[in-house]
């Protein structure tokens, strides 16, 4: 307990008239001072020689206490602490009413029941270890950048609020696959692919692209196709109620198939139907109609034969002639009396050109801008390429320079130097045998006028 302020002056020395001591003075100092002594001052505390106990503090009373009770004088006007002075730990056992904003810069961990009467607002993340229950609207996200991941199991039903409103995906933004045991009601389907166990239709179907059976057909009614579509495995189309002639698709004794919707082993039969009746004349055996099982040409192999009408040599002369297309494999040797290359001009692009093996053997650029050259295409190792290569600087003299791939490999180890007057002339030659990885380059004309 502190020490209170008593008088120290009992004999009323200190009085008007009196001859005043200096004891009697520093007695009643030493009093004052013992009294507020930093350490050992009075504690206002109620008790007696102790002071009563300060109820109100601050410049203007602003802080009020009580025995239960610490408060502003005037409502919404004092801070607790500041942005830069902060309190360091709040423990409260009973309830914390905030009117306005609360802003949590650390963890805030709650153990009990909380109730926020107000907007939640919480701008890092967010992590509840129990069960979160929400009783009002949820709004997840504010933008589609924003995603929910749901880890959990969904245990209850997903309804949506109004009835053929909402869209579950949308065009582009796809679910990939649907797992469902029940019963799908789904009023309008279109469904790229589908894999069904068994399908039952009350009303009418429409499939517009191809329809996969690999079972049996059963209808009780018409079956209508509005465009052509092949079954892609052969197998039995059972009409009920058909006993006897032809099972039929529009109602009548046949089945009708156009030319151009018959299609065998992946190929389209062109033949037409006078074609195909001259096999109604044909006198051979199944023996010998069975030899051309065995045979691998492709239905346009066989239909050379469609235009022979003299000696097979002659039709076989005639097709020398004719332009081919793709690659000629011959593991003889080939003689010939003559040949032709062919000549490509290339130019460059954003300081790029390309020589594109596949396009030629013989090339020619003229420099508009100095460029990197670039080789593509040549044919798989073990298979040799070459081509010559033309360059030609422009009427202004620019002296353009280019450079050249790496793979190359130059005489001597060295890159040539290009002639840089109007209109120059140089020939490069290249050739490769390992898929381009190596170059062999060789200047075969320089300045050539």
């Amino acid at each position: 307990m502190g020490t209170g302020y008593v008088r120290n002056d009992t004999a009323n020395n200190i009085a008007n008239g009196n001859v005043i001591n200096a004891d009697d003075l520093d007695g009643e100092f030493n009093a004052v001072e013992a009294a507020f002594n930093s350490s050992s001052g009075h504690t206002h505390d109620g008790t007696t020689s102790e002071g009563a106990p300060i109820e109100v503090i601050g410049p203007s009373q602003d802080i009020v206490a009580t025995a239960s009770l610490l408060r502003p004088k005037t409502n919404n006007t004092v801070d607790l602490g500041t942005t830069s002075l902060k309190y360091k730990d709040l423990h409260m056992a009973g309830t914390a009413a905030i009117a306005t904003n609360a802003t949590v810069g650390g963890t805030l961990g709650v153990t009990g029941a909380t109730t926020l009467s107000n907007t939640l607002a919480v701008t890092g993340n967010q992590t509840n270890t129990g069960n979160l229950t929400v009783n009002g609207n949820t709004t997840l996200g504010n933008a589609a950048s924003n995603t929910v991941t749901v880890t959990a199991d969904v245990a209850s039903n997903l309804i949506p609020s109004a009835d053929d409103t909402y869209d579950l995906g949308a065009s582009g933004s796809e679910w990939k696959d649907a797992y469902i045991d029940g019963t799908a009601y789904i009023d309008t389907g279109s469904i790229d692919t589908a894999n069904v166990g068994t399908l039952a239709v009350s009303g009418n179907g429409t499939i517009t692209g191809d329809l996969t059976v690999n079972g049996s057909i059963t209808g009780s009614g018409s079956i209508v196709a509005t465009t052509a579509d092949a079954l892609t495995t052969a197998r039995t189309i059972t009409i009920a109620g058909v006993t006897s002639g032809a099972a039929n698709f529009d109602g009548s004794a046949n089945i009708t198939i156009t030319t151009s919707g018959l299609t065998l082993g992946g190929t389209a039969v062109t033949s037409t139907g006078a074609e195909l009746n001259i096999l109604d004349g044909v006198t051979a055996t199944t023996a010998e109609l069975n030899l051309l099982d065995g045979v691998t040409a492709s239905t346009t192999e066989i239909n050379y034969i469609d235009g022979v009408t003299s000696a097979i040599q002659t039709q076989l002369d005639a097709k020398v002639d004719e332009t081919h297309t793709g690659d000629v494999d011959i593991t003889g040797e080939l003689v010939v009396q003559s040949y032709n290359e062919t000549y490509q001009s290339v130019s460059s692009s954003s300081g790029t050109t390309t020589i594109n093996c596949e396009t030629g053997n013989v090339f020619a650029s003229t420099l508009s801008e100095n460029t990197t050259f670039t080789f593509t295409n040549p044919p798989a190792s073990g298979t040799a390429y070459g081509f010559s290569l033309k360059i030609v600087q422009d009427a202004s003299a620019s002296g353009y320079t280019l450079t050249w791939p790496t793979t190359i490999d130059w005489p001597d180890q060295t890159i040539p130097t290009l002639t840089s007057t109007a209109n120059a002339i140089d020939q490069f030659v290249f050739y490769t045998h390992d898929g381009g990885s190596n170059w062999y380059g060789f200047t075969s004309g320089k300045n050539l006028g």
